[in-house]
């Protein structure tokens, strides 16, 4: 039986050396350890789509936020990536649903040295206690954090934001400036109060959101005299594994035609 992989950091592959080095000893770079990077397909999709919707500014720096339970960020110069938030692993870059994003790795030595964590456990708390759950302490999901009372909800909601604009100013100076910016995925492309905040953190860098085109969910959510166009485009990976393996297949076709 025929399988197919379509790898989620293929599209990363296209992005500078410089970009993917790890400050480790050359000998652990030799044997893999780099930033790789991930929603790679999402990525893809995204640069397709806005191709076909804008080509102009499909040409230029963009910033594609994937923002779901898994979050990150892809800056993308004429369709191409050039940097990305997530690295070795997918725990890298913005705090997610259950996911720290960037952490001092300080603190994981600390908690197996000084609190007695063993590996294992270190592994559990930064991929599945932490983000918006173990800041909250309600859920995993910005809907219900949206929903809740409590004072933790709110203040995970603050720090997904502040990691967000902060990871974000790192790839605008990546791109050299910015042109514009593509929010996608769960939260991106269905919550206008996480996407206005964002952009209000990076007014510095020319933003200016059009509030009643952001509420009503609208492709473009820039105002007209904002320096950088601001878009929701909604992913389909699927569809780009589907693509993938459709040229394959013919490639294969024709090969053995």
């Amino acid at each position: 039986m025929l399988q197919i992989a379509c790898f989620d950091t293929g599209f990363h592959h296209a992005m500078p050396a410089i970009a993917s080095h790890l400050a480790l000893p050359r000998t652990l770079s030799d044997r893999g350890f780099r930033r790789y990077g991930f929603h790679g397909l999402s990525y893809e999709y995204i640069a397709l789509r806005l191709r076909e919707l804008d080509p102009i500014l499909a040409q230029g720096r963009v910033l594609a936020a994937h923002l779901g339970n898994g979050a990150s960020m892809c800056a993308m110069r004429g369709g191409v990536s050039i940097d990305t938030t997530m690295g070795f692993t997918a725990l890298d870059g913005l705090m997610m649903g259950t996911r720290t994003g960037s952490i001092d790795p300080g603190v994981v030595v600390h908690l197996q040295l000084q609190e007695g964590f063993s590996a294992g456990e270190v592994e559990s708390l930064l991929y599945r206690q932490s983000g918006l759950l173990g800041v909250s302490g309600v859920s995993s999901d910005m809907r219900a954090l949206h929903a809740s009372a409590d004072p933790h909800a709110a203040e995970a909601i603050e720090l997904f934001v502040w990691s967000a604009a902060r990871q974000a100013s790192a790839l605008i100076g990546s791109l050299e400036g910015l042109d514009g910016i593509i929010f996608t995925a769960g939260i991106g492309e269905n919550d206008p109060i996480i996407r206005a905040a964002i952009c209000a953190r990076l007014a510095w860098a020319g933003v200016r959101l059009d509030e009643g085109a952001n509420v009503s969910g609208a492709d473009v959510i820039s105002r007209s005299d904002s320096d950088v166009t601001v878009r929701v485009i909604p992913t389909d990976e699927e569809r780009m594994i589907a693509m993938h393996t459709s040229n394959l297949l013919e490639h294969e076709q024709g090969t053995d035609s």
